[in-house]
């Protein structure tokens, strides 16, 4: 399955909603460093904004669970309302047990653990743009 998503790996949109400056600077250094294209936010309230404003532009939504004006589930369901077909994954801290339930109906289709991982942090974000 690795080498599937290695080879249909291709430059992404990507749209990053984090809170915490340093863990927004170093994914979004990760993801660029790799092709991409990143947009970032530090706000639910601003990412759903960006999203409505850019519509169909963006590959993938990155949303961490913290953030300070809405919880990330609470933003994933809305950005799947806005774009069904865009996949989203979610950042949570080793901490956070998440309700499986729940991930399926906020539309969250993939989980990063923190800390970040570079090589697996980039297979899923690859596997994410292949397999929704």
């Amino acid at each position: 399955m690795k080498e599937v998503a290695k080879s249909r790996a291709r430059e992404a949109n990507i749209l990053v909603i984090v809170y915490e400056h340093i863990l927004r600077d170093i994914l979004t250094r990760i993801l660029i460093n790799k092709g991409h294209n990143v947009v970032t936010c530090s706000v639910g309230f601003n990412g759903i904004r960006t999203l409505e404003k850019w519509k169909g532009k963006f590959d993938l939504v990155v949303i961490d669970i913290h953030l300070p004006d809405t919880g990330g589930l609470s933003v994933a369901k809305k950005v799947k309302k806005i774009s069904q077909k865009t996949p989203v994954v979610l950042i949570k801290g080793w901490e956070k047990k998440l309700d499986t339930k729940e991930l399926k109906d906020s539309g969250v289709d993939l989980i990063i653990s923190k800390p970040f991982h570079l090589d697996k942090t980039l297979d899923i974000v690859e596997n994410a743009m292949v397999t929704v």
